[in-house]
């Protein structure tokens, strides 16, 4: 009789890679409302998903994408929300001022 012995595998550890996707879709949803946040979510699924990759985890790949686009659409936000605030409330004010 042969004695058995459970062998232990070792899981993949993904969590920097769950992180830097959570944090891109999350800056995604936000760069139109919360712009500044966007940004800051977007570096850090940057820098998270930049490890996980090195890792070889998973989700890092998406994490990267959509942390840099997270970046650049709040970027690109803050730049232009001012001209465009401002054109919808001069819009407004010429069609309630007589």
């Amino acid at each position: 009789m042969t004695d058995t012995k459970p062998v232990a595998v070792a899981s993949k550890n993904n969590t920097m890679g769950i992180i830097s996707l959570v944090a891109g879709i999350l800056g995604l949803l936000l760069f139109v409302c919360c712009s500044y946040i966007s940004i800051v979510l977007g570096i850090v699924a940057l820098v998270c998903g930049i490890l996980a990759l090195q890792q070889q985890q998973q989700f890092a790949l998406a994490g990267i994408v959509l942390g840099a686009l997270s970046i650049v659409l709040g970027i690109i936000f803050v730049i232009l929300s001012p001209v465009l605030f401002s054109e919808i409330i001069r819009n407004i004010e010429r069609q309630f001022i007589w």
